[in-house]
């Protein structure tokens, strides 16, 4: 099997031949099955249909997963044990459609259809994080997946309610340390250990919540240890290790600077009452990781000092259904070493405050307006301060509205108007020293949902957005390692604005669930990061320059459910995607485009007995390049996921075990900056024990 599926990916052709094929053939599975199996639904009038049941909290109108007109992914409970790794893109790198900038264990951020960096926002309880992991792809993004109670990804156009920088999607996470409602139990809690083979991880989470009258305190942490990674063979490539000789020994068996040092601590306390809550929360997150780049010796350490205010009334008034406030203040700072030297230092002080107002229904219209507010103070300082002091502020206004237009078919309409200010001292275009860039954007976007059936769905959803070029866009200018270029920015770059279409056809019920979904984004002077064939400080001179470019995709999850009753459950799944990136003025690929990727796998659980299980990924070799971009051979991974509760005076005691990449195969992510160089991890085994209480 393995070789056939290598086989197919060796050639182009065979690659597109085979994602055409899996398309249809999902098409085909998810229409003609989900029909013929109408009447064994009837016989088991208790299954639990997944897709109208979860809702997504990205919405403000508190949509279901199968009501919203936006692509939504929703990572929760064991799924979300099974799959948080330690960093945020790691963790989600399974979801449909999403990949991670892989910069070794220390560092990944999610990528949304082939879509990274300033143009996915990633946030907490609707907050931006505030870290500075868009500007690098080594910079850490500083949440921890084991803390958190679920995971939202929204693919696709989002900056409707969540800024410009959401051009490609919104990560949201979700967690309790401010409590909206009072707990059911007098105190209640998690405590966690793991242990992991291939990088000696050793971990332990915990977190608490305990109610005194209306009050809820909450307290949370975890701390992780890991050493470098095993991986199988050499760290390099072949055609690396041919052309370019190292002065010390060629890395084999283990990567360099890929070991990790992390822990957090949150103190949060909420006052709530009937209509609503008011709440704080305090935290501090600490980490330190290796940079395995190919240089020897490079770390980073860094801290996140982070205050976060929210709250909330429910029905106030005759107008309003809800209204809640949320604020972040964030202190930054990381540090990066050459050996025990002080490289460059980071700095940032931001905050991000909004109001989210929710007004009642009105004749079968309901929606949400708002306003946000968002200032960002950058600074650099040191060798590689590739880009100058930036002070970034935002002003936004947004709506959004639905319209019930009939019993079967509900209309989105809104838009959002922001007001970019971004400014810099140090940069010298010509004879000026200061530099301030004003833009204003607006993006608007439209969307239905037919209920074809009771059963299915389909929703359309066209967004227009504007993106304003960032401060590393308009104002870089030196060598930045991590990318390997020097880079160089443009402060007359304009604003980058795209058209998207989304379509995806739904099921909720019955044997067969899921999605099948397609999209198309074009740009307009979309901002890429492009060679110009001239060197200095012995890097490529790389600039920010604006092209024309198109993304077209799709991505599909599947299941079949052999058996779901109450406590018990045996499944089939099957997700391919697939996103294609070009540039429209000269025909050439964009770079770091992920590949082709199918994903099948099979899930049993018996609640007296335990939980199992077992997928294979095959990921398609990349030939399509940009130009100094080497291609990347396709993998097969195969991982194996057990948990078992056992007999305890806790209500919840579980054991969990996972095996990852049990064939122990040499994979390169086409993603990262340093796949040549950075093989991902060898045959690994986790264990793992758990109390609820």
């Amino acid at each position: 099997m393995i070789k056939v599926l290598r086989g197919l990916g060796n050639t182009v052709d065979r690659a597109r031949s085979l994602a055409l094929f899996v398309a249809s053939a999902a098409c085909v599975l998810f229409a003609s099955v989900a029909v013929a199996d109408e009447s064994d639904v009837a016989k088991h009038s208790d299954l639990e249909y997944h897709l109208d049941k979860v809702v997504v909290e990205s919405s403000p109108l508190q949509d279901t997963l199968f009501n919203s007109a936006q692509s939504v992914s929703v990572l929760s409970g064991a799924d979300l044990d099974e799959q948080a790794r330690n960093s945020l893109g790691d963790t989600l790198a399974q979801q449909p459609g999403v990949t991670s900038s892989s910069f070794g264990p220390g560092a990944g951020r999610p990528i949304i259809r082939g879509l990274g960096g300033d143009r996915v926002r990633i946030l907490e309880n609707g907050v931006s994080t505030q870290d500075v992991s868009s500007v690098s792809p080594d910079h850490p993004t500083t949440i921890e997946s084991s803390l958190v109670d679920k995971i939202e990804v929204v693919r696709g156009p989002a900056a409707l309610l969540y800024g410009t920088s959401a051009i490609g999607g919104v990560v949201n996470t979700f967690d309790r340390r401010i409590a909206e409602k009072l707990p059911e139990k007098p105190i209640s809690g998690t405590m966690e250990m793991r242990a992991e083979s291939a990088d000696k991880t050793r971990s332990g989470v915990f977190g608490l919540d305990a109610p005194a009258g209306p009050l809820v305190f909450h307290v949370d942490g975890f701390k992780r240890r890991s050493g470098d990674i095993s991986i199988p063979g050499f760290a390099r490539t072949e055609a690396l290790r041919d052309s370019e000789s190292l002065d010390y020994s060629e890395p084999k068996g283990r990567l360099p600077s890929s070991d990790t040092d992390n822990s957090n601590l949150t103190l949060g306390s909420s006052y709530v009452f009937s209509k609503g809550f008011l709440g704080a929360a305090v935290s501090e997150y600490n980490t330190a990781y290796g940079v395995p780049n190919g240089e020897p010796d490079i770390s980073i350490d860094a801290t996140r000092k982070r205050v976060d205010v929210r709250g909330g009334v429910r029905d106030f008034g005759d107008y309003i259904e809800s209204a809640i406030v949320r604020a972040g203040l964030v202190n930054y700072d990381h540090t990066e070493f050459e050996g025990s030297e002080t490289g460059t230092v980071f700095k940032q002080d931001s905050f991000d405050s909004r109001l989210d107002v929710t007004h009642k229904e009105i004749h079968s219209l309901r929606g949400t307006w708002g306003v946000q507010v968002q200032g960002t103070k950058f600074e650099a300082v040191g060798e590689e301060a590739f880009q100058p002091p930036t002070d970034t502020g935002v002003y936004s206004v947004f709506g959004l509205e639905e319209l019930l237009v009939s019993d079967d078919v509900t209309w989105q309409l809104g838009g959002r108007l922001d007001w970019n200010d971004t400014s810099t001292t140090g940069f010298d275009p010509g004879a000026q020293d200061d530099f301030n860039v004003d833009e204003t954007t607006f993006s608007q976007s439209t969307g239905a949902v037919w209920d074809v059936s009771p059963d299915y769905a389909l929703a359309l959803s066209v967004a227009h957005t504007e993106r304003a070029p960032t401060g590393q866009e308009l104002f870089a200018d030196g060598p930045h390692v991590a990318t390997g270029a020097f880079e160089v920015g443009d402060p007359d770059l304009g604003i980058e604005r795209s058209l998207g279409t989304d379509l995806t056809f739904r099921k909720k019920e019955g044997t067969v669930r899921g999605f099948i979904g397609g999209f198309f984004n074009r740009y307009w002077d979309y901002i890429s990061l492009n060679p110009t064939g001239a060197e200095e400080d012995d890097l490529p001179v790389y600039t920010f320059q604006a092209i024309n470019a198109d993304f077209v995709g799709f991505e599909s999850q599947v299941a079949y459910f052999l058996r779901d009753r109450e406590g018990e459950e045996l499944s089939f799944d099957i997700q391919p995607d697939y996103v294609r990136a070009r540039d429209r003025d000269n025909d050439e690929y964009l770079p770091r485009i992920p590949p082709l990727r199918l994903q099948v796998g099979t899930t049993y659980y018996n609640k007296d007995i335990c939980r199992v299980r077992l997928e294979a990924q095959h990921v398609f070799a990349q030939h399509k390049t940009a130009d100094f971009e080497t291609s990347t051979d396709a993998y097969t991974m195969l991982n194996l996921y057990v948990n078992k509760e056992l007999p305890s005076i806790m209500k919840n005691l579980e054991v969990f075990a996972r095996g990852t990449n049990l064939l122990s195969e040499k994979a390169r992510n086409h993603t990262s900056f340093i796949k040549d160089v950075a093989p991902l991890p060898g045959a690994s085994a986790m264990v793992g024990l758990r109390i609820r209480f």
